[in-house]
């Protein structure tokens, strides 16, 4: 018998902080500039992986997609969650328009209450430099995987990573193990605006699961923008919570 649905909000490290924090969040691209050099790339990696702050406003313009301030207060909230986080920058390849792609990874984890919880975080933004600093970003891609319990449980996050306004789209979080007797729950819920500006975690409608993961069919907003969705699943042996963003588009 399937138990009864209960509202459950997302505990320990909040969902909407992380889904925010790998290099900062901002909708736009500048018109100018050239592509990321290879040491304003080492630059930034090496100061995001200091502790404080110290480098990286030397490195950042205040621009289309980036508010250095903002950068350095969410950097900051990150390292509080995860002092052990560690940031990965790699460069690929230039777009069509002339601005250079750049996929930031970040690893963390944090004991609370007696729990480990495990984070993994990508973005991929496409980027412009001019001089020494970045001057603009757009993010094209964001994911963040949140584990607790004894196991990292395997999952399998289905989500397009771009959909057209009004499109109809699939959002599935698979557990990629047999059930069997295991008791598995779970939601999922998009992240409001407002709880993403006040980096809050979204209330979600917890039930039983008895297909071995969330799925769910999504018809987008006609206005093209941005949707970020968080869906949690628990397990006996750990819990897995992901966010993805979903950009939303009026043409390709």
């Amino acid at each position: 018998m399937q138990r009864q649905p209960s509202r459950s909000r997302q505990r320990g490290p909040c969902l909407a902080l992380i889904s925010a924090l790998v290099l900062g969040l901002g909708p736009g691209a500048a018109p100018a500039g050239a592509r990321v050099s290879d040491p304003l790339l080492r630059n930034l990696e090496q100061a995001l992986n200091r502790s404080g702050n110290d480098g990286l406003r030397s490195l950042v313009d205040n621009g289309p997609g980036l508010d250095p301030g903002r950068l350095e207060n969410r950097h900051q909230l990150l390292r509080q969650a995860f002092s052990d986080a560690r940031w990965s920058l790699s460069s690929g390849p230039d777009l069509p328009d002339g601005r250079s792609t750049l996929l930031v990874k970040v690893t963390g984890s944090r004991q609370e209450a007696g729990r480990s919880f495990r984070l993994e975080a990508s973005q991929r933004l496409a980027v412009r430099q001019q001089g020494n600093r970045l001057t603009s970003q757009e993010v094209l891609a964001e994911e963040s995987i949140l584990r607790s319990g004894e196991r990292d449980l395997p999952v399998a996050v289905l989500m397009p990573e771009e959909v057209l306004t009004g499109q109809r789209y699939d959002i599935d979080v698979v557990l990629d193990e047999p059930l069997k007797d295991t008791m598995l729950a779970g939601g999922v819920g998009e992240i409001p605006a407002e709880a993403q500006r006040n980096l809050r975690s979204p209330d979600l409608q917890l039930g039983a699961l008895t297909a071995g993961g969330v799925f769910k069919r999504i018809q987008a907003p006609y206005k093209a923008g941005q949707q970020f969705w968080a869906v949690m699943l628990l397990h006996p042996q750990g819990t897995v919570s992901v966010s993805r963003l979903v950009r939303v588009v009026s043409r390709r």
